[in-house]
């Protein structure tokens, strides 16, 4: 009766023990690693809902005048574009600089890049977030002049996590009225 009592009391081997931390490790570290990559999928589709949402506040904007005068280009011209590049915190280190706002096209662009300045979109020297505006006439071989529509597209890039690189680009076509 007593050695079976003292049995009982034993406890449990140093072997049991140890297979049971280490199955428990095992476990633990691959929970670790699910919830790990579960914020930075998180992380990476905030990101990318936020450049979605600058690209397309962008694309909004422009039908506020003809295509042409918000990017100064001539009405004979092909395709006009501008592209911002930030590489630090704050206004100096996106490129390029805010325009004197003297006429409507400036005063538009400023707005532009004010959003591309305020979105908390991932920057660094090395690897620079840009936001780019294309427009260009439809059908192709047309200019700003004779074409009876625009094609806008909005490219957003940035480095998540400092290695990847990410990218949104938003396109439309804007169909334009004869007194334009």
């Amino acid at each position: 009766m007593q050695n079976q009592a003292s049995r009982r009391q034993r406890g449990f081997s140093l072997a049991e023990v140890l297979v049971a931390v280490a199955l428990l490790s095992v476990i633990l570290l691959g929970m670790f690693g699910l919830v790990t990559a579960g914020v930075r999928r998180a992380y990476g589709g905030k990101k990318m809902t936020e450049a979605a949402n600058l690209a397309q506040a962008v694309m909004d904007r422009v039908n506020v005048m003809a295509p042409q005068t918000l990017l100064s280009a001539a009405s004979t011209a092909t395709s006009a574009q501008v592209t911002w590049t930030r590489t630090g915190a704050g206004n100096a280190n996106v490129t390029p600089a805010a325009e004197a706002g003297a006429n409507a096209a400036e005063t538009e662009r400023n707005v532009w890049r004010t959003m591309f300045v305020n979105a908390s979109l991932p920057y660094s020297a090395a690897l620079p977030t840009t936001m780019q505006v294309t427009l260009t006439p439809v059908p192709g071989g047309r200019n700003f002049g004779n074409s009876a529509a625009i094609r806008v597209a909005v490219d957003v890039t940035w480095a998540e996590y400092g290695t990847r690189r990410r990218q949104v680009r938003l396109q439309t076509l804007n169909v334009r009225s004869a007194d334009l």
